[in-house]
């Protein structure tokens, strides 16, 4: 039976912002929410929002806003505000929390969230969607060294279990801490952004409209340099097809590849789009491309929204990487060593050449997602786990 729990959900990223953790925080809240449950949401102050018109409450503290240049646009660090911690505990307080949820575990909000946690005896769950990684081997060894030192000592000892979003996450998790930590973790996957059934009214007719199409930040680990690569193979037998990121540019090595491969007329780099602009983009496309090439990677929210669209998905990711949700290779998706630009361009040649396989992936890839990644599910998932850690928690005090 379905306890109604009073959740209190803690990111540091929330709309407007428009990244993956944004979406998951909201679109998670509201999947709990609707499963009668009572939702509040603690962010970080943002520029871009004055207001919130949101289903659930919204908390905005206030954060200093130090943009990384190539690295991360949206760094807002909130724990030097002495009365942060007092307002987070007051709103945990206020809505007589059960569980706090803090999304990821690498920004300073996790700092006033274990504040609240200890101050007020609620267990602390931490959803962990981020690696922290990096392609230059000194700087992935610090980053580790780092993660080790105040995730591992500070953070994740004072929550009560650890969601892990997919299994490269979990093996993740298990590198750098250990297995005293997967030890408390469960594998919940995440969901498409927004209403399932605005992507599932688009009919696609699988005609050739000559676009490639990947969306993401383009960072070190998102570069597009295999892609970009994999599209100057394609390019001089396929004239007509174009390749189109979108994606604010940190790192722009993808760049300057396309001006020197000459392609640049070929390969346009939009920038960050709204999100309706974005599924626009997914209409007129081809082919979906996944680009994630550090040790660790992932499907993303816009490739899970892009195969609901019944775009298919070419993408490097190991067949079980949600699971017990099993991908099969050129059924549900097209699987391609994303650091190989030659097996990248075989793929993509493969569909583009044959509008058949194009409707068989782009369908199957449709119906897996509907299948497994949809929030009710990670809501009922979550749910689950939420009652366990409470059970727990309130045995242990008993």
């Amino acid at each position: 039976m379905c306890l109604i729990v009073n959740i209190l959900v803690v990111t540091a990223m929330f709309p407007p912002i428009r990244t993956g953790t944004s979406f998951y925080s909201k679109n998670l809240a509201d999947a709990l929410s609707i499963r009668n449950h009572n939702v509040a949401v603690v962010t970080l102050r943002n520029e871009e929002s004055n207001s919130d018109s949101q289903n659930i409450p919204v908390h905005r503290l206030p954060a200093i806003h130090f943009p990384v240049k190539n690295y991360f646009k949206h760094l807002r660090i909130s724990s030097i505000y002495p009365h942060n911690y007092f307002t987070i505990c007051q709103i945990a307080r206020n809505l007589k929390t059960d569980v706090i949820l803090l999304v990821n575990h690498y920004l300073d909000v996790a700092f006033p969230a274990i504040v609240a946690a200890k101050t007020a005896g609620i267990p602390l769950i931490c959803s962990v969607g981020t690696q922290l990684q990096s392609s230059n081997p000194r700087r992935d060894k610090i980053l580790n060294i780092v993660d080790r030192l105040i995730c591992g000592h500070l953070i994740f000892p004072s929550c009560q279990r650890i969601i892990a979003w997919d299994t490269q996450i979990l093996q993740y998790l298990e590198d750098v801490h250990g297995k005293k930590i997967t030890e408390k973790t469960d594998i919940i996957n995440y969901g498409v952004n927004g209403d399932i059934d605005v992507f599932m009214k688009h009919q696609h007719d699988y005609e050739l409209c000559n676009q490639i199409l990947g969306v993401g930040a383009v960072i070190e680990q998102r570069s597009f340099v295999p892609l970009i690569k994999a599209f100057s193979l394609v390019a001089e037998q396929f004239p007509k097809v174009s390749l189109k990121i979108v994606g604010h540019v940190y790192h722009d090595e993808a760049v300057k590849l396309c001006h020197h491969l000459k392609l640049s007329h070929r390969v346009t780099f939009t920038g960050e789009l709204p999100h309706n602009t974005v599924m626009k983009e997914f209409e007129k496309s081809d082919i979906y491309y996944v680009s994630l090439t550090g040790k660790y990677v992932g499907l993303g929210t816009a490739t899970i929204e892009s195969m609901l669209m019944g775009i298919p998905a070419v993408a490097n990711v190991p067949a079980d990487l949600l699971g017990k949700a099993i991908l099969r290779d050129g059924e549900d998706i097209m699987l391609a060593d994303g650091n190989s630009p030659e097996t990248i361009a075989e793929k993509i040649r493969l569909l583009l050449r044959n509008k058949t396989l194009r409707e068989k992936i782009g369908q199957n890839g449709r119906h897996f997602i509907h299948g497994n990644l949809n929030w009710s599910i990670v809501a009922r998932d979550m749910e689950n786990v939420f009652n366990s850690v409470i059970e727990e928690h309130r045995n242990g005090r008993a």
